[in-house]
């Protein structure tokens, strides 16, 4: 009998030639929850160019997107896409970010929950809640009601400035019950956006759930179907070719065309280390997630955990999903309650005979989104600050010595 010959590998499973393979010469591949892989680009490497002059000037020159795709793909005209973009920022009800793949630009991504205690005195989740939105070591947060109070995050290289500059300083207050720390070993979906870990050839794909956008257009005043319609065009799967306007991002910064198309086109598509996206802030619509806090049994297989977490992305109405790694917890899923049917997804996640416990509550206030503010009421509406210091101070005498170069005096 001839012998089958094996296929090769779908290419959206080999990744670039310098990523990855490094680990092919061990039994077990090394991993962690950040670990730093070659061909790693920093974020003001020319490769970023077309990201960051779009990030710097879409505010007043939208056409910085690729307006031809749009129109084609809306049925609306330039000029009119571009006058509804420009309103719907001024609205603060859009803005634009992207998503680096943290577990290889050598971070781990800690997301941990706090759970207060009963009876705490409403000034007194508000006092801490404030601390949260100003405290610039934490990329993205959340306030909650129900099972649990507050839902934040960090990208840390050194999990001890988590534990010690964010954590210790307020953690043994004795409003406090728990904090249970969340490591992202996946993830899966975020802003409605397929991300790097996500199954499949579905990198990059953006859901929702059957009649969610018709029913968003009706449940608030500031977005209308076509508006919404901008936005699911805008985060749409596409070659960057069709994603930026490379003529305009030139004339806005002098920059060569090809340049910027080939290295966003390499970091997208290629290497998969950034996703660009627009994330549609829901406090301005009055909307509110309910967050799915889901915990497996302990003897779950890491495989068939991956697999539960596939099979929930499958559900368009999730439009976050992130699994985590040496946490009490194992998956999270995030779904709107005025447009979803939330006792259907509630009954869904119960068919499974592997989940152990589900922690409910609704998102209710949003401090940033991976470091943009989102509290334009105090003036600071996409400010990005982000701090991730040592806990050593490298200015005393008798530290560690900083040597740029060899020979360096």
């Amino acid at each position: 009998m001839k012998e089958e010959q094996s296929k090769p590998a779908p290419e959206y499973l080999l990744g670039s030639p310098e990523q990855q393979s490094w680990m092919k010469k061990y039994f077990f591949s090394p991993r962690g929850l950040g670990f730093l892989e070659p061909g790693i680009v920093g974020l003001d490497d020319a490769k970023m160019s077309a990201y960051n002059v779009a990030k710097s000037s879409y505010q007043i020159r939208p056409d910085v997107f690729n307006m031809n795709y749009l129109s084609k793909t809306v049925g609306l005209g330039k000029e009119e896409i571009i006058q509804r973009m420009q309103r719907m920022y001024e609205q603060r009800t859009i803005v634009f970010v992207m998503n680096p793949a943290v577990s290889v630009y050598g971070w781990g991504l800690y997301y941990w929950m706090v759970k207060l205690n009963e009876n705490t005195p409403p000034e007194a989740k508000a006092e801490l809640s404030e601390w949260f939105q100003n405290k610039d070591d934490i990329c993205t947060g959340y306030e909650c009601q129900g099972d649990f109070d507050f839902y934040n995050g960090n990208h840390m290289r050194v999990i001890d400035n988590l534990l010690y500059d964010v954590l210790e300083p307020w953690k043994n207050r004795p409003e406090v019950k728990y904090v249970h720390l969340c490591p992202i070993r996946r993830d899966l979906r975020e802003s409605h956006v397929n991300q790097f870990d996500c199954p499949g050839d579905g990198y990059r794909e953006v859901l929702w759930g059957p009649g969610q956008i018709e029913k968003l257009a009706q449940v608030q005043d500031k977005l209308d179907l076509p508006d919404l319609k901008i936005i699911q065009a805008l985060n749409a799967k596409r070659p960057m070719e069709d994603f930026f306007d490379f003529k305009v991002l030139a004339e806005v910064s002098g920059l060569d065309e090809k340049a910027m198309l080939d290295g966003i086109k390499e970091l997208v598509e290629v290497k998969r280390i950034i996703v660009p996206l627009f994330h549609l802030n829901f406090m301005k619509l009055n909307l509110t997630n309910r967050m799915f806090v889901i915990r497996l049994f302990q003897n779950i297989p890491c495989c068939r955990k991956a697999e539960i977490s596939d099979e929930l992305s499958a559900i368009k109405e999730f439009n976050t999903v992130k699994e985590f790694s040496d946490s009490f917890y194992d998956i999270i899923l995030w779904a709107y309650n005025e447009i979803t049917d939330i006792p259907a997804l509630r009954a869904k996640l119960n068919s499974y005979s592997e989940i152990e416990e589900i922690k409910e509550a609704d998102m209710t206030r949003m401090y940033r989104r991976w470091v943009c503010r989102l509290d334009d009421q105090n003036g600071y509406w996409e400010e990005c600050v982000f701090t991730d210091d040592f806990l050593q101070d490298r200015t005393q005498p008798g530290g560690p010595e900083c040597t740029i170069r060899k020979g360096a005096k």
